[in-house]
């Protein structure tokens, strides 16, 4: 499969060149804080803030700030002296900007040429003294808001710091109990929207949280601005966050690692269990695994909440199942997780065509998510050619590359993704490569209508199984050593591929790819 080796090599050199580096500037987080920018009034700032962006579409989505004591701050006619005297509020503003204006036209896949990077860098100036002041509510809110803006394509590199600065204050203002000397409202508000930044991030990282559950008491304060109909956003990500941290010390922590199979098996279920509560708590217009209604989506802030809350929901179903393919010995319950991968790589590209492929959209939903769906297809369609739905199966690889094909023309080039769409044919080619099975296995694998069965079990990829692979199997590929093939071993959210590295510069994701692709 030399083809499929060029496309993992060319994957690489994306990431090297647009993500891990940049030319002719070291952009780390304190050098980028030593800049010296020029404190200057934005003269459409008052727009930026106003018309749909940050408060119409992210602020409900992170509901941290007070917007009327914000608004108020940030028209006063003294305000370029309140940004040179108080560097917390400098910060918060400066980076509020910068998000708010993302959703105006002002920003690029390209740093040099954006509007809102050039703001964010002001803010990023300011960092320095906020972070060796006194820790307060007013710093920590900048904090959280330079976090969000990190969570965008090109600032990659810097959310985990900022994350876990503001993980440490939150924690060293006490804003976790119940009794605070602030706004109780507000420090708690801000509270449980760095829980949910941190608890998504540490998981997706697969390291530990700063943030025990057992030691928080303070209560999650009413925010009508995260309530849509009947959904309340802020509630539904906090419960998520605690399942994220139960199933990271029961299944992917050290200790858990050192524990049998039955039992993560068991820990598996549990996680199950706590994540189907969790999606039949929320209404079903938001619901994941329902048909998400383009009707439904009446702004910006419904579509946000409705991609997180989808793709949230999908991320850990695509980490319990793969870990369940590892685990299990039961042919069943793998080939049952098989089809739950299948399923769900189904939904997360359906949903592609909801995304905004635009500078603001987070990476985890813009690209990451959308590439564990096509190389989870990929490998199906590879071991399954002969599957009765596998012109379905086909179709599904076309669109998720054209939502890559898409990515690579909004960004002018910058993010090279439309190579991808190189999984699609060498699939295709290889099913029309396959024989195609003699009229009787067919006639055995379907009933007399001629509709395939909806229960035609799916051979399980797990490496144990070797009863599974005939030697005349026209799916199986030569020279593979099949019994040391790691199934499903790509570059999904759950895989740790930041482990023994000291620096993104060392990573390789052709590490993560299993032999039969190398």
């Amino acid at each position: 499969m030399i083809e499929v080796r060029d496309l993992v090599h060319q994957i690489d050199k994306t990431i090297r060149t647009r993500l891990l580096a940049r030319p002719d500037k070291d952009i780390s987080l304190y050098s980028l804080a030593k800049v010296q920018t020029e404190l200057v009034i934005d003269p459409e700032a008052a727009s930026h803030i106003q018309r749909t962006g940050y408060f119409d579409v992210l602020h409900p989505i992170y509901p941290f700030l007070d917007r009327q004591s914000f608004e108020e701050r940030a028209t006063r006619p003294d305000l370029l002296h309140v940004l040179g005297t108080d560097y917390a509020y400098c910060g918060l503003y400066y980076a509020v900007l910068a998000l708010g204006c993302q959703y105006n036209g002002f920003s690029s896949f390209i740093p040099n040429d954006s509007h809102a990077w050039k703001l964010f860098q002001t803010a990023l100036t300011r960092l320095d003294r906020i972070l060796m002041s006194t820790e307060s509510l007013s710093n920590l809110q900048a904090l959280t808001a330079m976090a969000i803006f990190a969570t965008n394509t090109f600032s990659l590199q810097l959310d985990q710091t900022l994350l876990a600065e503001a993980g440490r204050m939150v924690l060293a203002l006490r804003y976790h109990k119940s009794i605070v000397s602030e706004d109780s409202t507000l420090c708690h508000r801000t509270f449980w929207v760095i829980y949910h930044l941190e608890k998504r991030y540490s998981f997706q990282a697969r390291s530990s949280s700063v943030i025990a559950d057992y030691d928080i008491g303070c209560p999650i304060p009413n925010t009508p601005e995260s309530v849509l109909g009947e959904y309340n956003w802020l509630i539904s990500s906090v419960r998520f966050g605690r399942i994220l941290a139960v199933a990271y010390a029961s299944l992917f922590s050290i200790s858990a690692s050192t524990q049998p199979d039955d039992t993560i098996l068991a820990a598996v279920d549990h996680v199950h269990t706590l994540l189907e509560e969790w999606r039949l708590s929320i209404p079903l217009d938001f619901r994941p695994k329902e048909p998400l209604q383009r009707r439904r989506l009446i702004d910006g802030a419904s579509k946000e909440i409705a991609l997180r809350t989808y793709y949230y929901y999908y991320h850990v179903i695509i980490a319990l199942e793969r870990l369940t393919l590892h685990a299990s010995r039961d042919i069943a319950r793998s080939e049952n997780s098989m089809r739950a991968l299948l399923n769900t790589a189904r939904e997360v590209i359906n949903l592609t065509r909801y995304i905004d492929v635009e500078p603001y959209t987070p990476v985890f939903i813009l690209a990451i998510i959308p590439l564990s769906a096509l190389f989870i297809l990929f490998d199906f369609v590879v071991h399954h050619p002969t599957d009765p739905d596998i012109r379905g199966h086909l179709t599904l690889l076309d669109i998720v590359a054209g939502h890559f094909s898409q990515l690579d023309h909004a960004s002018n080039g910058a993010i090279k993704s439309s190579y991808l769409s190189g999984f699609s044919h060498m699939a295709r080619q290889y099913v029309q490569s396959v024989p195609k099975r003699p009229a009787g296995d067919a006639e055995s694998s379907e009933p007399r209508d001629g509709q395939p069965s909806a229960d035609i079990a799916v051979p399980s990829l797990d490496a144990s199984n070797d009863a599974l692979m005939a030697p005349n199997d026209p799916t199986l590929m030569e020279g593979v050593d099949y019994g040391s093939l790691d199934s499903l071993y790509f570059l999904t959210p759950d895989s740790n591929w930041t482990a023994g590295i000291s620096s993104l510069a060392e990573f390789d994701p052709r590490e993560y790819y299993g032999s039969i692709f190398l």
